[in-house]
């Protein structure tokens, strides 16, 4: 309300409703109608409160604790799959070197076998049947001298025969085991690949998410970080000290694999960190230096 001239009180609007009644009559709208179309001046946008941007901080906080789960189990799976091919590339190393061990004994069967035939054809065992046709000035056909000596050769070295061929049925299953080996292998490292290429992927989401935050909410979003990250430790040492109550008989002693390990992790220190990796003397990861330390 406002006075005029003569002293009376007359009924005033804003600016913004007077604008919108102008539009009305023009376009023929209502007022309400005019403002829905459009035609209104747009509403300021109400400042965030401190709420707000606390609501804001921890569903970020919220979501970067997603994407690290999910890189946590890419990781996981990925050094699982590392582990499996260091222990598969051990069992195709002893197959290897069992073909190789069957392979040596079956030459010397072989050349053992060789020696027997040579005795019993021309040695001082030969019989008095087997002189004869070996003498024989072409009484007898070579078809019939042949089979006759293939049997004596046969009855001779039969038990020497019989470990021969079971030496290379041996060799033939290791063949086949190590060829199933080798396919697994192949199978294991394309996952590995694949699950460190997806870990690597999940980091670089988790880490594009955080700087994004980091530029809107820096402070309030590391003073977040840094509480949860306190809360943490605080219960872990609550864990902690709970299992350090706790009294255990019949420890068995540390193995001497267990220093071996720790001597291989130490001989790393100074390696740079890098996510995924397993390269001694360039990068590791946390299951990367396991792995390597326990190979």
């Amino acid at each position: 309300m406002t006075r005029n001239a003569i002293g009376r009180f007359r009924r005033t609007v804003s600016p913004l409703v007077g604008a919108i009644c102008c539009i009305s009559l023009v376009t023929g709208l209502t007022p309400a109608s005019a403002h829905a179309a459009g035609f209104g001046v747009p509403e300021a946008k109400l400042p965030r409160t401190s709420d707000d941007k606390q609501r804001e901080v921890n569903a970020i906080l919220d979501e970067l604790d997603r994407l690290a789960e999910a890189m946590d189990n890419l990781a996981e799976d990925y050094a699982g799959a590392v582990n499996d091919g260091l222990e598969l590339d051990k069992e195709i190393a002893a197959t290897e070197d069992r073909i190789k061990a069957k392979e040596v004994e079956l030459g010397t069967m072989q050349a053992q076998l060789q020696s027997v035939a040579l005795k019993t054809f021309v040695g001082s065992s030969v019989s008095n049947s087997l002189a004869s046709i070996l003498s024989s000035t072409g009484t007898l056909s070579d078809a019939v001298r042949k089979s006759y000596l293939t049997s004596v050769a046969l009855n001779t070295g039969v038990s020497g025969l019989d470990a021969l061929q079971g030496k290379i049925e041996d060799i033939a299953r290791e063949r086949k085991q190590l060829e199933s080996q080798r396919t697994r292998s192949g199978g294991i490292a394309d996952y590995a690949k694949k699950r460190l290429a997806a870990a690597k992927a999940s980091e670089k989401a988790y880490t594009a998410r955080e700087q994004e935050a980091l530029r809107d909410l820096g402070d309030l979003l590391r003073g977040e970080q840094s509480k949860r990250a306190t809360a943490a430790l605080e219960e872990a040492a609550r864990i902690a000290a709970s299992f350090s109550k706790i009294k255990i008989s019949n420890v068995p002693a540390p193995s001497s694999s267990a220093g071996i390990a720790v001597k291989a992790a130490l001989s790393q220190l100074g390696v740079r960190y890098q996510y995924g990796a397993l390269s001694p003397g360039e990068a590791f990861d946390c299951s990367g230096l396991m792995s390597y330390a326990w190979s």
